[in-house]
Formats: C-alpha cells, sequence, structure tokens
C-alpha cells in the first residue's frame, strides 16, 4: 500500500505542451548492452520542461524488456543543469517515476524492432545553447547516457544591436525613457532600452553572472504602454528565455524598477547622463581632459572608466608613433565598479594598429615581480612623449585589500591611467587606475582577468594579444618597441563634429535593413564547425554573423585571412571583407582552452544590393571556410 502511495505522489500532469524546437537523432549513434542496443532518439523542448526519447531495439526475442534511470540522471547543456522528473506516461499528459525497482517496460518484444521511452525534465534548454549531455552518475546503477551532441535550438532573440548601435538609437530618440539601465540585484542585468518604430525593448548587454546563452544584443523584452505615464507591461524574457508576460515596469526620475510576482528589481540609469537638453538652454562650457590608453586585436583599446566618464566624443592620438592624426573612438562597453572601459576605433581613415608585441597575461603575478608602466601623464606640462616608470609588485591586493587590484611601487601621476602595466618580460598585466595620495610611490592597477571578463561580456577574448615578441630584450628595447601601441586618450564634454566616423559602424536597424537569421545555403565546404548565423545588409555594410565550434581535442586554433571577401551570385562582383570583429586576422590566431569550445564572431563587408537574391563567401579558394548560394531572398 505504501508502494502505491509513493507512485501517485509522483504522477504529474502535464498540460498544453506544444514543442518549440525538436531535434530528431533517428537513433542513429548506438550505445550496445547484453541484450538491446539504445541510442538517442529525439530532444523536444518546450516552454517549461524538456522531453528526452530513447530508443531501445532487443537483440533477441524476449519475454520483456525493461528501462530505467536513476532520480539522479541530469541535462548538462553548457552551464545549465535540467533534473529529471520522471519518465513520461503512455497517455502523454503526466510522468512517473521509472527507476530500476519500478520495473516500467514491454512483454513479448521482438528482436530488431524498436521500442521508445521518453524522459521529462523540469525547465527548458534556453535558446542559444546547441550543446547537449545526458547524465546519469548514480553509483548504484544507471541508466544509459548519452554525450556532446548538437541539438537545433536557435537564438531567436538575437538582433544586430551593440552597445554602439544602442547608444546610437539612445541619443536619436532621447524621450526620458530609452537608456542603458543596470540592475542592482546580484545578476545586475545591463540592458539597453530603444525605442523602434513606436515600440520599446530592452537589448541585453551584459550582466554581473556568466550566461553564455545570453548574447549582447538579445532581445530581454518588449514593452507594452499602458494608460499610466510610465508604466508598461512587458513581455519579459527570463534566465532560460522563457517568456513571462506577468511583468510591469516603471520608469521614474531616472530610476526603472521591474514588478513581477514575489520580485521587485531595481534599475539605475547609466547613459544617457542627464534627460535632453532644452534647445533655449546653452550648452555647458567646453572642457577637455586626457587619459591613457593600449591596443588590442581587431581596433579595440582599453582604458579606465574615469578617463572617459561624462565624454561625449572621444578620441586616440599616438597610433603608429603620429600624434598630429586624432582618430575617433567610441565606447563598447565599460565596468564601473571594477573601472575599466573598452573602446574602439571608428574612424575610416584607421589601418590597423600593426603587429602587436606583447601578451596580455591573465594570471596572477607574484609580489616581488620587477614591473614598468608606459602613460601619457601631465600632458599639459610634461609634453605628449611616452613617459616610463618603473617599481616591483608589492603586493596581490589593493587599497583596502581589494582583490581587483595589484599595489605597485612605480610612480604614478594623473594621465597614467589606464595605461598599460607590464612585468619584467613585458607580459601586459594590469591596467594602471589610481595612486594613494598619502602614500610616497604607491600605486594600484588592475588585474587583467578583469579586463578578460569585460570583453567576454561584448565579445570574444580572442582580442587580447597573445604574443610576445620582447620578452628576450632589454628594458630600452622593450619600451621602443612597445610604445607604439601605448595611447593618448583624449576626452571632451562636447560632441564630435568630426566626419571621419566609419560609415559601416553605424549599425542601427531600420525597416529597410535585410536581415536573415540562420540563412540557407547549398553547399559549404567545411567538417559542420563552422555556420552562419546571420546575415544583415544594410545602406552601408553587409555584416555576416558566425559560430565556430573547435572540434579539437588539443591544439585547436582559427583566424581569417584578411583576403575574404563575398560575390554576388546575381552581378559576380566581388566585396572585399573591411573589418573582422571577435577574431584575429592572420598571422595572429586565436587558441582553443577545451574541445567544443565556441567562438562568436562578426566579418563586414561593403553593402551588397538589396535586390540581391544569393551570395557566396569565400575566405580564400583554397580555404574550407567557403559558403556557396547563401540565400536572402
Amino acid at each position: 500500500m505504501k508502494r502505491f502511495l509513493f507512485l501517485l505522489l509522483l504522477v504529474c500532469q502535464l498540460v498544453n505542451l506544444s514543442a518549440q524546437n525538436t531535434t530528431y537523432f533517428y537513433g542513429r549513434d548506438k550505445v550496445q548492452s547484453k541484450n538491446e542496443t539504445a541510442a538517442l532518439y529525439s530532444v523536444q523542448i518546450f516552454d517549461d520542461c524538456t522531453y528526452v526519447t530513447i530508443e531501445l531495439v532487443p537483440t533477441k526475442n524476449r519475454s520483456r524488456m525493461t528501462f530505467f534511470t536513476s532520480p539522479y540522471t541530469y541535462i548538462q547543456a553548457e552551464s545549465v543543469k535540467l533534473p529529471l522528473l520522471g519518465a513520461l506516461s503512455s497517455d502523454g499528459t503526466s510522468y512517473h517515476s521509472c527507476t530500476i525497482y519500478d520495473n516500467w517496460g514491454w512483454e513479448n518484444v521482438k528482436k530488431g524492432e524498436a521500442y521508445h521511452y521518453t524522459l521529462v525534465f523540469s525547465g527548458r534548454i534556453p535558446a542559444g545553447i546547441t550543446s547537449f549531455s545526458l547524465i546519469d552518475d548514480y553509483s548504484e546503477y544507471h541508466g544509459y547516457c548519452f554525450k556532446n551532441y548538437t541539438i537545433n535550438n536557435p537564438n531567436a532573440n538575437a538582433t544586430a544591436y551593440d552597445e554602439i548601435s544602442v547608444r546610437q538609437n539612445i541619443d536619436m530618440n532621447n524621450d526620458g525613457i530609452v537608456g542603458i539601465y543596470e540592475g542592482i540585484n546580484e545578476q545586475g542585468y545591463k540592458l539597453g532600452c530603444i525605442k523602434h518604430d513606436n515600440t520599446y525593448y530592452f537589448i541585453y548587454l551584459g550582466s554581473k553572472t556568466n550566461k553564455s546563452w545570453w548574447k549582447v544584443g538579445d532581445v530581454k523584452a518588449i514593452l507594452r504602454p499602458s494608460a499610466t505615464a510610465g508604466l508598461f507591461k512587458a513581455d519579459w524574457y527570463m534566465e532560460d528565455k522563457s517568456t513571462n508576460s506577468d511583468v510591469y515596469v516603471i520608469f521614474e526620475r531616472g530610476q526603472m524598477k521591474t514588478i513581477m510576482p514575489n520580485e521587485e528589481t531595481g534599475y539605475l540609469k547609466m547613459y544617457p547622463s542627464s534627460s535632453p537638453s532644452n534647445a533655449n538652454t546653452p550648452s555647458r562650457e567646453a572642457q577637455k581632459w586626457s587619459g591613457s590608453g593600449f591596443a588590442l586585436f581587431n581596433g579595440y583599446i582599453t582604458t579606465n572608466y574615469h578617463v572617459i566618464e561624462g565624454a561625449k566624443s572621444i578620441y586616440i592620438k599616438g597610433i603608429k608613433g603620429n600624434f598630429s592624426i586624432p582618430y575617433e573612438a567610441t565606447v563598447v562597453a565599460s565596468d564601473k565598479h571594477n573601472d575599466l572601459a573598452l573602446l574602439k576605433i571608428n574612424d575610416h581613415r584607421f589601418t590597423g594598429f600593426g603587429n602587436i608585441p606583447y601578451r596580455v597575461k591573465i594570471a596572477t603575478a607574484d609580489v616581488g615581480e620587477e614591473i614598468f608602466v608606459l602613460g601619457y601623464p601631465l600632458t599639459t606640462t610634461m609634453g605628449d612623449e611616452v613617459k616610463l616608470t618603473t617599481g616591483v609588485i608589492s603586493s596581490k591586493t589593493g587599497f583596502k585589500g581589494d582583490v581587483s587590484l595589484y599595489q605597485i611601487s612605480a610612480p604614478i601621476q594623473p594621465g597614467n591611467s589606464g595605461g598599460p602595466l607590464f612585468d619584467g618580460q613585458g607580459n601586459l598585466i594590469g591596467i594602471v587606475n589610481a595612486k594613494h595620495t598619502q602614500a610616497e610611490n604607491v600605486g594600484y592597477a588592475i588585474k587583467t582577468s578583469y579586463l578578460q571578463n569585460l570583453i567576454e561580456s561584448v565579445t570574444s577574448s580572442s582580442i587580447l594579444p597573445n604574443n610576445n615578441q620582447v620578452s628576450e630584450m632589454a628594458l630600452t628595447g622593450k619600451v621602443k618597441t612597445i610604445k607604439n601601441f601605448v595611447y593618448m586618450i583624449e576626452c571632451s564634454n562636447q560632441p564630435s563634429s568630426s566626419n571621419n566616423r566609419a560609415s559601416y559602424n553605424a549599425y542601427n536597424t531600420n525597416n529597410n535593413d535585410i536581415t536573415v537569421n540562420n540563412p540557407i545555403y547549398a553547399a559549404v565546404r567545411n567538417n559542420g564547425a563552422l555556420k552562419i548565423t546571420q546575415v544583415q545588409v544594410s545602406d552601408n555594410y553587409t555584416k555576416i554573423k558566425f559560430e565556430y565550434t573547435n572540434l579539437y581535442a588539443s591544439d585547436g586554433w582559427c583566424s581569417i585571412d584578411p583576403s575574404a571577401y563575398i560575390i554576388s551570385n546575381d552581378t559576380g562582383k566581388k566585396y572585399s571583407m573591411i573589418r573582422a570583429e571577435g577574431i584575429p586576422t592572420s598571422p595572429q590566431a586565436h587558441y582553443f582552452s577545451r574541445q567544443y569550445e565556441k567562438l562568436y564572431f562578426t566579418l563586414i563587408f561593403p553593402a551588397l544590393p538589396k535586390n540581391t537574391a544569393q551570395f557566396s563567401f569565400i575566405e580564400t579558394e583554397d580555404s574550407e571556410w567557403r559558403f556557396y548560394n547563401i540565400k536572402l531572398q
């Protein structure tokens, strides 16, 4: 009787289920046991649960064949773990326990016939995660396991927005609601509120916690206005990307609040810093200031947040040793708490930094290591020549024991902020950010691991230089080689009046843009590791987003040849690559740390005609990265 009651308690109802994505494997990869073969048959993803169907084929006629799995069975999809609820009942609307003691199965099974059972798991695999493993690691007994499968689970939330284009949209529609907001809870979402076709959207720009399935540019919410000003109801995409339509959003005096059942979250408005000014109000007095920064791959530059805070325009001086040409830059990402900012050159005159000679080292340096600092302090009195100071790592923690900082003995002056900290071998190990005003020769620098975290929130860590070419040089040689990659960052509280901004950086989407997610292509010469996830054609550029999976157990790497091009199938015209984002160009390379690690990157080309039906992408004529007949219409 107790056994009967226990089973009744485990039976639960599943109602109104409709699979959003289904991947069929049709039992193609077999696992052989004594009396049967087993295989993964399908994975079905619903709003609040996931079905996994397993196929069993007996190797001989049997009076009974059973199936079971332990209660500790789970789905592992990247960092997401979904626990087992039970096995799907024959009515298709409930589930039950399926341990080895429950004796579920079939009578009088026939050799070679296929039999199926379905396991039900709590929660859904978030959209965009395509890796799948079924794991049962119970020590006493366990069911069948299937590891490292790829499922069809496209990221339906993706858009072409990044932080640059979000800010552009905000600047064009600054009505007091649009802006960049940061949550004050432990998740700490960074969201861009934009306005498109009179509808407000929240665009995901980052978070405090690592959620690999959320990408910069994903839609976080769609707002619906109410009869009350500043109050909206929202279709809110939860952490697992399921939709919650019972969410309210309130905007009030530079703050935002989201209200959902049993939860309220406050957000602070971080951009723009104030409401749009009245046309009759005189502008603030022009102010200029400067700091230091250094080069990363693909036109990216790092500096301190406090260097660019409040800046309406940012210029970079000293590229290739030339201080007469200031290059316009924009903020791609920032971390106010850790005082970091990631910039990108946004100037059509920019042709690259050259061969960056240092490596960004993530491992923590030891106390006593020799270090040197390069930067541009006190430029009004000391001039625009790069300045060198030397010292040692005094402590692995900073002011009041801050673990994100090094304490260094190298003298630091105003203007050094944002400059690089190198160890004795010429590895870049920190970003200078402050000096102790009440102590002699006590400065602080942010550890590079925090820069890596910021970079990975918006792009790939492959933009970090990884080739030290100066380790064997004397200090004078190191400084002479490195100085052309350390820059002066000039900021102003006045908007830029320059006409040098690169037109292909205008990534804001309009109604005339063509965007195709997961496009169809007739042929592709690669081993399946590379796929196109999106193509966008605007008036100014053609933008192709890729996803690359490292299939090698070790020594995996990739790069893009700078001669890559696209060709219109309609006209035969070639369009050479303008720029690569998230992947280094040859001879530089991105090296993977593990098998099945993914790299997301974007290639930018001149604009194809809007009436183009098909085009092809060719890295080089002998490359495996060749996609043919990519359909736009």
